[in-house]
């Protein structure tokens, strides 16, 4: 995933964690002010996804010294319920963790992007590309939403496969990732593709 430059938000060293999840490790990088990055599998692809729905999520490792800050905490625990259930997401309601790159002092299109799919589109649901550019305030956008979707840092959090196309399911990893796409849409109760 690309790393955003957040300069004008974070605070301290940025560290990697990493959390088992049903789709294999999670590797998240975080500062003390925020998430920076999560990262599903490098290795994962249509080709070799098989989820183990029994994996709980847990934290596995830390690069560095010291507790895991806030936001580490607050993406375990949005994980464990989200691949638990994630209807709990929006009955509970679980905070999402901060995420530096929707707090930047000048957020640019992606950014605003993100945060407006974040806050409006919900486990369940799911957006066409043309919908959320009109959601922007910019129909002509569209492709510019897809852009900001390929280079989405937080995938599940900031949920870009919830994006879909007007005529079907859309890309999801640059294509190499269509099973998974499905399988979150499925586990969050969109059965239609």
């Amino acid at each position: 995933m690309p790393v955003v430059k957040t300069k004008d938000v974070c605070v301290g060293e940025v560290r990697e964690y990493q959390m088992s999840s049903p789709l294999g490790t999670i590797t998240v990088t975080a500062c003390t002010s925020g998430l920076h990055t999560l990262s599903q599998p490098p290795h994962l692809s249509d080709e070799n996804f098989s989820p183990n729905i029994r994996q709980e999520v847990e934290l596995l490792s830390a690069k560095g010294e010291g507790d895991p800050p806030q936001a580490v905490k607050s993406c375990l625990h949005w994980l464990q319920v989200y691949f638990k259930d994630p209807a709990q997401l929006t009955q509970i309601p679980v905070s999402r963790p901060n995420i530096c790159h929707l707090h930047t002092n000048n957020p640019g299109f992606r950014e605003r992007v993100w945060q407006v799919l974040a806050d409006t589109v919900g486990p369940g649901e799911v957006i066409t590309y043309g919908a959320l550019a009109d959601r922007m305030k910019n129909p002509g956008a569209v492709r510019a939403v897809g852009s900001a979707m390929s280079n989405n840092p937080v995938g599940l959090i900031v949920p870009c496969h919830r994006v879909i196309r007007s005529n079907g399911l859309g890309l999801y990893h640059h294509g190499q990732r269509q099973m998974v796409k499905r399988w979150l849409l499925n586990h969050e109760g969109v059965h239609k593709f």
